[in-house]
């Protein structure tokens, strides 16, 4: 298991301790070289094997895919792969595999699995904030869905950290289907073998049938395509004698999935060098003539001077002045919220507190619990027990009083930081950004992020993250690149994001290598939200 800040992570690369029966360095008894040092798995210690704690099939799948664009056929078959494995925890790959047959999205296009997960937890805890369900009720699935997006973030951190792994060659684009039909073969070579050391027929449906023997032909092995009638046996037979032979020519040897060439793999990534979305965003402040040394110093003393007062970075005062929550659509609302906890402006409980008005897509949010406040005391008066709508019906609450307290700590949360915004107009020493403060802020923090993951170059599970949640992420930290002035190197071929992120924190060092003391600012951390000024 990875611990990661306490919690237990359903994500398990095996542990990669060290052991060795011979003493590192000592030459065997023939006077060769000497053993290489080997973790408790029996991986060569310092190989990407050991230090990621998982199987060289599942580093080259996970070169190839990642969750944030990936299919709901290929996530199902990966958990299956990973779970078989015992690289994944089977409980959290089961809630996987049931929301995506559940929810039907197998036969969907390529979704960021992430974002489902996460609205799937949110979509769970709104219902409890808002009385629809009690908190004991949910736990179970608010939990599974936690440690789903736990394990999928974990995938994209790997996916994320192996482009700069040249030791790992990367699965080809059907990667995924040659390694299910390669786990299906490997289980039913086991349990065949078994069958037929007992004298019991040799059985396989139709679906397995096709799928080792593609897997099995791909291999050279001689084996018809299945028939329609395999309740005899026949095929069966024959597919285990051809395994059979096949093992007896190649002793030792392991059936694999096909790998793109490292020079392939290795190939520039932009056809031409990157260009922002063309989605209009503001500069961060109004372009103005340099500043003279004695001004920014003053500028400086004042920043730090509003950052004491109100105990927030700058960069979150300057989201909160340019934001104002009255004029924000609930979408908006949601990211706003977001960014605040992040900032530590938002305490956990105090973002929570706005998922009923986040999650069911109400307009007015400054209104949203003002009047079901009022709908709730008037059906109080009225002896009535509140109902809400669900697919069966209307049922009744089941914690009216919960549903209260959430109302009233929500619209609380909303009129203090409405009443920072206004504060803050009158304060010259935070400036606002001239447009679309919100917007510059979610680029901001996608950038901070992604420098922070990239200059930590983690090379384990346990230390990896994602570099980026979404497409939308990429396409602020490639803004944040262009208005900086950074040249992004032109490449060709095929990219994925990670690649491209990957080519563009290379330029981004060569430029602030020629750009001393140049670059977004890093926000603070706040040593105190909101609740100072209720």
């Amino acid at each position: 298991m990875i611990v990661n800040n306490g919690l237990t992570v359903s994500f398990r690369p095996q542990a990669a301790a060290v052991f060795s029966s011979r003493v590192q360095g000592v030459a065997d008894e023939g006077g060769g070289k000497p053993e290489p040092l080997q973790d408790l798995n029996g991986r060569v210690v310092g190989t990407p094997e050991s230090r990621y704690g998982l199987s060289t099939r599942t580093l080259q799948l996970l070169k190839q895919y990642d969750v944030r664009s990936m299919s709901g056929r290929d996530l199902y078959a990966l958990t299956e792969i990973l779970g078989a494995n015992d690289e994944m925890d089977g409980e959290t790959a089961a809630v996987i595999r049931a929301d995506i047959a559940n929810k039907g999205w197998k036969g969907s296009g390529e979704v960021n699995t992430l974002e489902i997960f996460s609205k799937r937890r949110d979509d769970e805890m709104a219902g409890v904030k808002a009385g629809e369900v009690s908190l004991r009720f949910a736990d179970y699935a608010i939990k599974g869905y936690e440690r789903a997006q736990q394990t999928l973030e974990k995938l994209a951190a790997l996916h994320d950290a192996l482009q700069s792994e040249d030791d790992v060659q990367s699965a080809t684009a059907d990667g995924m289907s040659q390694a299910t039909d390669l786990l299906n073969l490997e289980r039913w070579a086991r349990s065949a073998e078994k069958a037929d050391a007992n004298g019991q027929a040799l059985l396989v449906d139709q679906e397995t049938a096709e799928s080792i023997g593609r897997a099995m032909r791909r291999a050279g092995m001689e084996l018809p395509p299945p028939s329609s009638d395999l309740e005899d046996g026949a095929w069966a037979r024959q597919a285990l004698q051809a395994h059979r032979t096949w093992q007896f020519r190649h002793p030792g040897d392991k059936l694999g999935i096909d790998l793109k060439p490292a020079d392939e793999a290795d190939k520039k990534v932009f056809k031409e060098a990157a260009k922002p979305s063309t989605e209009a965003v503001g500069e961060q402040l109004p372009q103005q003539a340099p500043a003279s040394p004695a001004k920014k110093a003053a500028e400086a003393m004042a920043g730090l001077q509003a950052q004491a007062q109100y105990g927030m970075s700058l960069s979150m005062l300057q989201l909160i002045k340019g934001a104002d929550i009255a004029s924000l659509s609930v979408e908006q609302v949601k990211q706003y919220s977001q960014l605040l906890r992040t900032g530590g402006v938002l305490s956990e409980d105090d973002a929570e507190s706005l998922l009923p008005l986040t999650q069911r897509g109400m307009v007015d949010p400054m209104s949203y619990y003002k009047r079901d406040l009022s709908w709730l005391a008037d059906m109080k008066a009225k002896g009535l027990t509140p109902q809400y709508a669900t697919a069966g019906g209307m049922a009744d609450l089941a914690n009216v009083e919960g549903r209260v307290r959430n109302d009233q700590q929500g619209q609380g949360v909303l009129e203090r930081l409405q009443a920072l915004h206004q504060a803050l107009q009158d304060d010259d020493r935070v400036k606002a950004a001239a447009t679309d403060s919100l917007g510059q802020a979610g680029d901001q923090a996608a950038f901070e992020r992604w420098a922070h993951v990239e200059q930590q170059d983690a090379r384990n599970a346990e230390a990896a993250e994602p570099e980026f949640r979404s497409q939308k992420d990429v396409d602020g930290i490639f803004r944040i690149l262009h208005r900086l002035g950074v040249e992004l190197t032109p490449m060709q071929g095929d990219s994925s994001a990670s690649q491209r992120l990957g080519q563009a924190w290379k330029d981004y060092q060569n430029w602030r290598s020629s750009h001393p003391g140049e670059g977004p600012a890093v926000a603070r951390a706040p040593a105190r939200g909101i609740d100072a000024y209720a």
